[in-house]
């Protein structure tokens, strides 16, 4: 793995969140500056995801790496047993598809999961939409008979910035991983 890559993508993450305001747009002109300063974030964050997810490929030689597979892929080939377990169960408590319980959407262990759906969002058209003052956030779960949920949010920085820090927690815990392994490998 690259650190030099990985520490860039983090750092432009960073420096696109930090020009996400905490307040909802007041003008259609702060509404476009905040979904571009918005989608120039998740880019780049999605791009430090991409590089842990061959950084894991790589250390656990799980699959080619010319293919390009999700997360949940990813998770699906780890071994159920030792480091690997440990692997997929840091996975799992980032990247889990939110739970819908009753009337409610359990969204605690899906932090990047939504990064990554809120990504291809963007890709696709805008991200922002306000309403009354607040910032909506629409998800789809397409496995679950296309179930939709909104969450919402007045302050932009604090959403995105809860999704960034987990981010970085997430990569953290993911290196910490990788190193044990190669060790483990060299001995």
């Amino acid at each position: 793995m690259n650190k030099i890559d990985l520490e860039f993508k983090i750092k432009m993450a960073r420096k696109f969140l930090d020009k996400i305001p905490e307040g909802t747009p007041k003008n259609h002109a702060q509404q476009m500056r905040l979904e571009e300063n918005a989608s120039v974030f998740l880019f780049f964050a999605s791009s430090v995801i991409e590089i842990v997810k061959r950084h894991i490929n790589d250390t656990f030689e799980i699959f080619d790496k010319k293919n390009v597979f999700y997360m949940h892929g990813l998770r699906k080939n780890l071994a159920n047993s030792g480091i690997q377990k440990k692997t997929k169960n840091t996975i799992t408590n980032y990247f889990s598809v939110p739970q819908r319980i009753g009337t409610t959407t359990n969204v605690n262990k899906s932090s990047l999961w939504r990064l990554q759906a809120l990504r291809n969002q963007a890709m696709h058209g805008n991200i922002i939409q306000v309403s009354n003052g607040t910032l909506l956030f629409p998800y789809t779960i397409h496995d679950e008979g296309n179930y939709r949920f909104v969450q919402k949010s007045k302050n932009p920085q604090k959403y995105f910035g809860q999704i960034f820090d987990d981010l970085a927690e997430f990569t953290e815990k993911i290196l910490q991983i990788c190193q044990t392994q190669a060790q483990a490998k060299s001995n």
